[in-house]
């Protein structure tokens, strides 16, 4: 059965591999596909370059452009004949074209770089002609053998063709006849397999539904089968004896199980005096013994955490106390800081505006100081505008006593013109009039100069003593500028300490409101503390109540309860030991809260 299962599937193998798409068949449709493509048209088929050649006879003008073109057709048919002489073509289709189709091509060539293309480079058109009809013929053989190798192509190709249809349906007969053969092979293993695996595994199911049920009387059947059905079986077989070993240790947990409910049940109800003793089996003695110990640790402990309670509750009590007290005191100071950072709040307004004060007056003093110094220089400038008046005085009175001097001398002229002309008689009569005239002239322009003299000489005076004056003004701007820049500095001065001081009260003030953020925390965790004082006293009171309930045969339930009203009473003692505040204001206040604290 196997040799035919693997002889069928290495035909079919076979067959497929001669089919499929790559393989020899379709290769050798492919390559005739591609000889056909050669052909038909060019490269090796010559018809282009008999074309060029007949339009190159016919065109020699374009000698150039169709040497050109027959040179690359030439090359490209070189080509591709090399390229299928080393083909794997049918030997008959090669043969044809390389021995048929060739040779009358080779002719062509050679004819055309024998005699044709030298007769044209010559330009012998009729030489050209001669040789071209026998390229002509060259060119019909050409034609004819392609032709003829065309035909033979298609009929090799239609032989392939047929030659595969056939192999395919070989190959699904083949094909066919394995499918039976598996179906008949799959239909006898169904079988085998329901015999000797599937019945038993029901069987098995049966035992394993009815063993989920509750029923374990029912034996395993095929326990003793080697194989992996009677290795499923054993381990079902011993699953039921498991089964059957659990329900006999499950009636005796369940013996255990009441027992330690009803210890639970004692335990629940605060009977700590209970004991399970040798009421479980042999195997659960020790969860008995765990179980009694637990329970008389648990009672020490309860009688301890008694104990503890009614010192926690009385503790808690005092914590109260002081924890008021320290509050009520917290609260004290606290309203004191506040007043203090008030009042440093309105120190510190009041410095910085004294601090702004002083800057606006020390602005003030500079702003005098500098129009002092412009008023010191506007004296100077006018000192030395006095002085320049003073000297154009002095010089316009040098220049009237020139004028004064040369009047004199006019006067002396015309002097001796007057008597010249009275030495002269009647013919100097009229010289004398002028004389006399020039005479007159000069004599008011001594005047006017002695009267502008007089008048210059006292301006000059005047200002002699104005030059006087400012140059006292200007010495007593100075020693005001000197005064201001003195008062300037003191204002500066007193500005920045005012600065300085403000500044140190701001971090005073900041420092102020720092504790007093840190003494409103103080007294919030002091309240939070009191709270939590409380919370715990009322704790421990629920706490005391809680293990009043139980009997634990070591403590009495009256002496718990007892201890119970210690704690309630705690509190109120610690009150009465507490005393009351004493209250003083100012820093001794808080001395005396800290030293009572």
């Amino acid at each position: 059965m196997a040799t035919a299962l693997l002889l069928g599937t290495g035909t079919t193998a076979m067959l497929v591999g001669e089919i499929r798409v790559g393989g020899p068949i379709d290769s050798a449709g492919q390559q005739i596909d591609d000889l056909q493509a050669a052909i038909l048209p060019p490269p090796a088929y010559i018809i282009e370059p008999y074309l060029e050649a007949s339009r190159l006879l016919g065109e020699p003008s374009s000698q150039a452009a169709h040497l050109r073109r027959l040179s690359a057709l030439e090359r490209d048919y070189r080509a591709s004949m090399a390229d299928w002489r080393a083909s794997s073509l049918d030997p008959d289709l090669k043969s044809a074209l390389i021995e048929s189709a060739a040779r009358p091509a080779d002719a062509f060539w050679r004819e055309l770089h024998a005699a044709f293309l030298p007769a044209v480079r010559r330009g012998d058109m009729a030489g050209a002609r001669a040789t071209y009809d026998r390229l002509t013929v060259s060119y019909d053989r050409h034609r004819a053998a392609i032709d003829r190798l065309v035909s033979q192509a298609a009929e090799r190709k239609k032989a392939l063709v047929a030659r595969s249809a056939e192999r395919v349906g070989i190959a699904m007969i083949v094909l066919g006849a394995v499918a039976l053969f598996l179906m008949a092979l799959l239909v006898a293993g169904i079988a085998a397999l329901f015999r000797g695996a599937l019945t038993p595994l029901g069987d098995t199911a049966e035992t394993m539904r009815r063993m989920a049920d509750g029923d374990l009387e029912r034996a395993v059947k095929g326990a003793g089968r080697r194989d992996e059905v009677g290795t499923m079986a054993a381990a079902t077989e011993v699953f039921r004896t498991v089964a059957l070993e659990q329900r006999r240790t499950a009636a005796e947990q369940q013996r255990v199980v009441a027992t330690l409910a009803e210890a639970l049940d004692q335990l629940g109800e605060g009977r700590l005096t209970h004991r399970i003793g040798d009421a479980l089996p042999e195997q659960y003695r020790g969860v008995a013994a765990s179980y009694d110990q637990a329970v008389a640790q648990l009672a020490t402990a309860l009688s301890a955490v008694g104990r503890s309670a009614a010192r926690v509750n009385e503790g808690s009590g005092e914590i109260r106390v002081a924890s008021d007290d320290l509050s009520q005191r917290t609260e004290q100071q606290a309203a004191s800081l506040e007043q203090t950072a008030a009042a440093m709040d309105e120190i510190t307004a009041t410095v910085r505006q004294t601090a702004e004060r002083a800057d606006s007056a020390n602005a003030a003093v500079r702003t005098m100081r500098e129009m002092a110094e412009r008023s010191g220089a506007v004296v100077r400038d006018a000192v030395e505008a006095m002085g320049g008046i003073e000297r154009t005085s002095n010089e316009i009175s040098d220049i009237i006593a020139v004028i004064d001097g040369i009047a004199f001398q006019t006067n002396l002229l015309a002097l001796n013109a007057g008597v010249e002309a009275a030495r002269a008689g009647e013919a100097g009569k009229g010289f004398a009039v002028v004389a006399s005239e020039v005479r007159a002239l000069a004599q008011r322009s001594a005047d006017a100069a002695k009267d502008v003299k007089g008048r210059i000489t006292a301006s000059s005076a005047q200002v002699a003593t104005g030059v006087r004056l400012v140059g006292e003004t200007g010495e007593s701007l100075i020693g005001i500028v000197a005064r201001i820049g003195e008062v300037s500095a003191l204002v500066g001065d007193i500005a920045a300490a005012a600065t300085h001081q403000y500044g140190g009260l701001k971090q005073v003030n900041i420092a102020m409101s720092e504790l007093d953020g840190v003494t409103q925390q103080n007294a919030a965790m002091v309240e939070e503390a009191t709270a939590a004082a409380r919370g715990l006293a009322d704790e421990a009171d629920r706490l005391t109540g809680h293990i009043a309930r139980f009997r634990t045969g070591d403590v009495p339930a009256a002496a718990v309860a007892s201890m119970h009203r210690l704690g309630g009473h705690a509190a109120p003692a610690a009150r009465r030991t507490g005393g009351a505040p004493v209250r003083v204001a100012g820093n001794t206040a808080l001395a005396a809260d800290w030293s009572a604290f």
